[in-house]
């Protein structure tokens, strides 16, 4: 497992971003649609998943909920490495 933390931005193409915080311009993902995604929210991490609809990018909470995704926010994304079995 493999924790990405950063903060959120728009790129040119109006997609959302995560960047290495303090260096803007080092993009590590860019987040479209169904993408699994934490934001930090009052003081905690809230797991859920990225929508766009056409328009704006909103984040769904898998225990309920939704936020309008911002720039500047504080996000991580958790990259998970399946064990092979042979």
């Amino acid at each position: 497992m493999h924790i990405y933390e950063g903060e959120l931005s728009r790129d040119n193409d109006q997609r959302y971003c995560l960047n290495k915080t303090g260096i803007l311009e080092h993009k590590i993902f860019a987040f479209t649609s169904g993408c699994p995604l934490e934001i930090w929210l009052n003081n905690s991490w809230i797991a859920g998943h990225v929508e766009g609809d056409g328009e704006n990018y909103w984040f769904f909470a898998n225990k309920g909920g939704k936020v309008l995704l911002a720039e500047h926010m504080r996000a991580r994304y958790i990259e998970q490495w399946e064990k092979k079995v042979v």
